[in-house]
Parts: C-alpha cells; structure tokens; sequence
C-alpha cells in the first residue's frame, strides 16, 4: 500500500485509543490490517478487544489492500471544515476478499463513474512520523 507524505493534514488531530492505533500505525508502513480470531477465524473491523463471535483475543492480519465498493453516497455539502471545502466526495462502504468491510472515502474518482462493484485499492495519507489514515481509490484497469 503507498503511503503519501503530502505534509497536508489539516484535519483534528489524531487520537486514537490503544485498539485502534495499531491500525493508523500499520498504515504509515504500508500495511492495511485487520483482526482474525485465532480460535474461530472471524474476521473484524473496526478493531475491538475481543473477537465478537467468539470472545478470545484476535491478532492483526495483513490484508491484500484491495476490495469492492459494497455501498456509497456523494457527499455535496458538509457545514464543517476541513470537509466543506473538500466536497463533493465519496463515502463508500469496502468489502475485502479476507472478509470485512470498511467505511472510507474514495478518491481519484469522477463522483459520476463510481458504481457498486468497481474494485478499488487502499493507500494511506500520512498524518505523523507514526500515524496514517487509509483512503481508497479506482484500480485502473489494464
């Protein structure tokens, strides 16, 4: 997964808890990641302490970085900065071939050509030195 240093984060500061910052650290390596149930198998995301259908403590999975639009909607007008000046975009629900779904903002896109189904990639806008946030954008066709 690329990771892109443009030195423009002009969003709220970052604070993520301890279950979730190995998430926003894995992306400014390159790493998309997820949980997996060691005992069950179950894959989960967001990231929570406990596996949801079984109970026990999941690991961290790398993930191909890669999936399909499930849903989306175009956001035209936000009332709060730093988004306002960021519409129109999209906010598209993700499904991974290692089985879980993300929430995030597709980018590098005509807002008229999405459409559910079209594969898409993840890549990581860096926050910090320790910090970035995963966004998602078309695979181009070859």
């Amino acid at each position: 997964m690329e990771v892109v240093d443009d030195g423009m984060w002009n969003r709220v500061p970052m604070a993520p808890g301890p279950i979730d910052r190995k998430y926003f650290e894995a992306a400014s390596q390159g790493k998309l990641i997820i949980q997996k149930c060691r005992r069950c198998e179950n894959t989960q995301f967001p990231p929570k302490m406990l596996c949801v259908s079984c109970g026990e403590e999941p690991d961290w999975v790398e993930t191909s970085g890669e999936g399909k639009i499930y849903t989306f909607t175009v956001v035209r007008r936000h009332g709060v900065e730093p988004f306002s000046t960021l519409v129109p975009f999209v906010l598209a629900m993700i499904d991974i071939p290692e089985g879980a779904r993300f929430m995030g903002n597709i980018t590098e896109i005509d807002i008229e050509t999405v459409h559910v189904g079209q594969k898409v990639e993840a890549y990581s806008l860096r926050i910090d030195e320790t910090m970035a946030l995963p966004l998602w954008r078309p695979i181009q066709s070859s």
